[in-house]
C-alpha cells in the first residue's frame, strides 16, 4: 500500500487578555535589555580599570628598574672617579646630582602615571554611571511603551505563550509549560497552561486556560505523569533556582496536583555516597516511570540512580550504573521489565537495566555509532520508542539508527539510515528531539541537517518510520528550527500535538492512515452499566497501558502517555473525558500495585474514573483510550443527578 502523508492542523493560539500578563511578557524585553546593557558596560568598565591598574603596575615597575639602573650607573661611575682631590670631590658631586635627578624624574613619572591611571579610572567609572543611567532610561522607555502596547495587545489579542514541554493529563487535557525569550535570550517564567478539547473532543477547537505557576522555572528536565494523575518535574539544565535564569543544572524537584491545581516541592534524589547525600545536580538527567508506578532517574554526571515512590513521596537509592553516567541517553521501557538505552558517553555501547534484579549490564556493541558529536560536549541522540512488534527503535543523533530486539540472537543492530533530502549531500539526524508513535504503529519523528561535526541546524524534515523505511511526510509550517526546540505529544484522538519553545503557533499532526489494528486496542472487561454525575467508577480490562510509552524525547523532556483515559460520547457526538487515577493491578497476597508498564498483554488493569459532576443524564458510549487508541465502546447510562 502506498504511503499517505499526514497533515498538520492549526491549534488555537494561547492568547491572553490579562493586562498584567501581557505587560509582563512585554516588559521582559526591557529587563533583558537593561541586564544585557549592564553586563556589557560592567565588563567594559572592568576591562578599563584593569588596563589602568596594569598601567600603574607597569609604571611602578619601570620606575623601580630606572632607580636601580641609575644607582648602578652612579656606583660604577663613582668607582672610576679619580682618587686625588679635588677631582674625586667634583666627581662625587656630579654622581650625587645625577642620582638625585634620576630619582626626581622617576618620582615625577610615577606620579604622572598614577594621576593618569586615576583619571582613567574616574573616566571609566563615569562611563559606567552614564551608560547605566542610559540603560535604565532605555528600559524605562520600554516599560512605558509596554504599558501602552499591552492595551493594544489586549484589544487585538496578540500576546501569546510560546510552547514548551507538554503532558497529557488524565482528564484528556494538555498541560503545557510556557517558555519565553527576549532579544534571543531565554527569560525565566513559571507559567503553565492547559488546552481543553471542546464539546466534540476537538483540540483544534479547544481552549486554553491558566494553571498555577510552578515554584521554579526550569528548562530541559526530567518529568512524568504518575499513576495517581499527578505530574513530577525534577532538575533542569537551566533554571531560576539561583535567583536568575541560568545554566545551573538545578537539583530542585516538585509535583503538580491537577485536582488542587497546586505545586509542592519535594526533596532531591539521594546519592549512593556513605553517608548518603542529595544529588548536587539533577539537570537534564534521563528518567522513566517503572511498571510499579515508581519514578526512576539516572544522573547525568555520576553513576547514581534514584527512585521516587509517589505513595510515600520519598526517594530511595538503586544500584549504581556499572557503566558511565546516563548523560543525554534515551530510556525505553520494555515489556520484559527492563529498560534499554544507548550510551552517549561511549558510542556503540548498549545498556540494559533489569528492574526486578536492580542490575545494569552491557549489551552487544552496535556495529555503527548512532550518536551525534557536539564539540566540547557529550554526544547526543534522538528519541527511543518501543514499537508494537516488541522492538525498541532509537533515532540517531547522526543519520544512523539502532534497533533492540531482546528475543534475537544478536539483540542490538543498526536500523535503516535516515534518508538524505538531496541525494546524500545533506545528512539528517535528531540531535535531541521528540518522537511519537501513531495508532497504526508508525513512529513520527523530525530530523535536522547535520554539519561536520554535528550541530543544531534547521529546517526540520519529518518522517513516519514504519519498521522498514522512513517515509517522508509533511512538516509543520513553523519547522524552521532545530529539533531540540520542538515537542511532540500523543493525543487521545490519535493526533500528535506539536509545539516549539521559541514560537507561539501550535499544530496537531493527523493521518487518516493511522488506523490501529483491533489487537492494539484496550479491552474493557468490567464497567458499571450505570452511574451518576460526580461518581467515581472502576473500569477494568487489558492493554490499558498501551503497547508503548507513546511519546519520547530523551534526556531533555519526557512525557510518556502509557496510561488509560476514559471518555464518554453521547448520541449527538458530544465528548467528555473522565479524569482517571490510581491505575492498578493485582499484587502479591491480595494487594494492588500501580500499573504503568507497557504491552501488559492479558494482565488485568483497573483504573478509577471520576465522572464529571455536570455530565448530563442519558445514554453514552464509554471508551478506554491508551496512546491514542480507543477500546470498543461500552454502553452506559448516566442517571440524573440527585437533588
Amino acid at each position: 500500500m502506498a504511503f499517505t502523508p499526514g497533515t498538520w492542523i492549526k491549534l488555537p493560539s494561547n492568547c491572553s487578555r490579562s493586562y498584567t500578563l501581557t505587560y509582563q511578557r512585554c516588559a521582559a524585553y526591557g529587563t533583558v535589555s537593561f541586564r544585557t546593557c549592564l553586563d556589557w558596560v560592567t565588563n567594559v568598565t572592568k576591562t578599563c580599570i584593569g588596563w589602568a591598574t596594569q598601567v600603574i603596575q607597569t609604571c611602578i615597575q619601570w620606575a623601580s628598574q630606572a632607580i636601580q639602573s641609575c644607582a648602578q650607573w652612579a656606583q660604577q661611575t663613582s668607582s672610576h672617579c679619580c682618587d686625588w682631590w679635588p677631582c674625586s670631590w667634583l666627581c662625587d658631586i656630579v654622581v650625587t646630582i645625577i642620582s638625585w635627578v634620576c630619582a626626581v624624574v622617576v618620582i615625577v613619572v610615577t606620579v604622572f602615571c598614577v594621576v593618569f591611571a586615576v583619571l582613567v579610572i574616574v573616566v571609566c567609572v563615569l562611563f559606567l554611571v552614564i551608560v547605566t543611567v542610559a540603560c535604565a532610561i532605555w528600559a524605562v522607555l520600554i516599560y512605558v511603551f509596554c504599558a501602552l502596547w499591552s492595551i493594544i495587545s489586549i484589544i487585538f489579542c496578540i500576546s501569546n505563550a510560546d510552547g514548551g514541554t507538554a503532558f497529557l493529563l488524565t482528564d484528556g487535557s494538555v498541560m503545557m509549560q510556557e517558555r519565553s525569550s527576549a532579544f534571543g535570550q531565554s527569560v525565566g517564567v513559571r507559567r503553565w497552561w492547559k488546552l481543553t478539547p471542546d464539546g466534540s473532543g476537538s483540540y483544534a477547537n479547544g481552549s486554553w486556560s491558566r494553571l498555577a505557576d510552578s515554584n521554579q522555572d526550569r528548562l530541559y528536565f526530567a518529568s512524568a505523569v504518575l499513576a495517581d494523575g499527578r505530574v513530577i518535574v525534577c532538575g533542569g539544565e537551566y533554571s531560576d533556582a539561583s535567583g536568575s535564569f541560568s545554566q545551573d543544572d538545578t537539583n530542585t524537584c516538585e509535583i503538580y496536583d491537577p485536582v488542587a491545581d497546586s505545586w509542592t516541592t519535594i526533596a532531591a534524589p539521594t546519592s549512593t555516597a556513605n553517608p548518603a547525600t542529595t544529588w548536587v545536580q539533577v539537570g537534564d538527567s534521563p528518567c522513566t516511570v517503572l511498571p510499579d508506578g515508581t519514578f526512576l532517574i539516572a544522573s547525568f554526571t555520576t553513576t547514581d540512580v534514584g527512585k521516587f515512590d509517589p505513595m510515600t513521596n520519598s526517594w530511595s537509592v538503586l544500584s549504581a550504573r556499572t557503566v558511565s553516567s546516563a548523560s543525554e541517553e534515551s530510556f525505553v521501557l520494555m515489556p520484559d521489565n527492563t529498560i534499554a538505552s544507548v550510551s552517549c558517553n561511549n558510542p556503540t555501547q548498549t545498556i540494559v537495566y533489569d528492574i526486578a534484579t536492580d542490575s545494569w549490564s552491557n549489551g552487544n556493541a552496535l556495529p555503527t555509532d548512532v550518536t551525534g558529536q557536539i564539540p566540547g560536549a557529550v554526544n547526543e541522540i534522538g528519541p527511543g520508542l518501543l514499537r508494537y512488534d516488541g522492538t525498541a527503535f532509537f533515532v540517531g543523533g547522526n543519520q544512523n539508527t539502532a534497533i533492540y530486539n531482546p528475543g534475537a540472537r544478536v539483540q542490538w543492530t543498526n536500523g535503516p539510515a535516515i534518508p538524505s533530502p538531496d541525494g546524500g549531500q545533506t545528512q539528517l539526524g535528531t540531535i535531541d528531539g521528540p518522537g511519537a508513535i501513531l495508532p497504526n504503529g508508525n513512529i513520527l519523528v523530525g530530523a535536522g541537517p547535520l554539519s561536520n561535526p554535528g550541530n543544531f541546524n534547521s529546517p526540520d524534515s519529518y518522517f513516519e518510520f514504519d519498521g522498514s523505511i522512513f517515509n517522508p511526510t509533511s512538516a509543520p509550517p513553523n519547522n524552521d528550527c532545530a529539533t531540540y526546540l520542538t515537542r511532540l505529544l500523543l493525543l487521545p484522538n490519535g493526533d500528535v500535538f506539536f509545539a516549539r519553545e521559541d514560537d507561539a503557533s501550535f499544530y496537531a499532526y493527523h493521518s487518516d492512515a493511522a488506523v490501529p489494528l483491533d489487537s492494539f486496542r484496550p479491552v474493557i472487561q468490567t464497567c458499571p452499566a450505570s452511574f451518576a454525575p460526580g461518581d467515581t467508577i472502576q473500569v477494568s480490562g487489558t492493554q490499558f497501558n498501551g503497547l508503548s510509552q507513546g511519546t519520547a524525547y530523551g534526556d531533555d523532556s519526557q512525557a510518556a502517555t502509557n496510561y488509560p483515559l476514559v471518555r464518554v460520547t453521547d448520541a449527538n457526538g458530544g465528548v467528555r473525558y473522565c479524569r482517571t487515577f490510581n491505575h492498578n493491578t493485582a499484587g502479591p497476597a491480595g494487594t494492588t500495585i500501580a500499573s504503568m508498564g507497557v504491552a501488559t498483554g492479558a494482565l488485568v488493569v483497573t483504573t478509577n474514573a471520576a465522572i464529571p459532576s455536570d455530565l448530563a443524564a442519558g445514554n453514552y458510549n464509554l471508551e478506554v483510550v491508551a496512546n491514542g487508541i480507543a477500546s470498543q465502546p461500552f454502553a452506559v447510562t448516566v442517571r440524573a443527578k440527585r437533588g
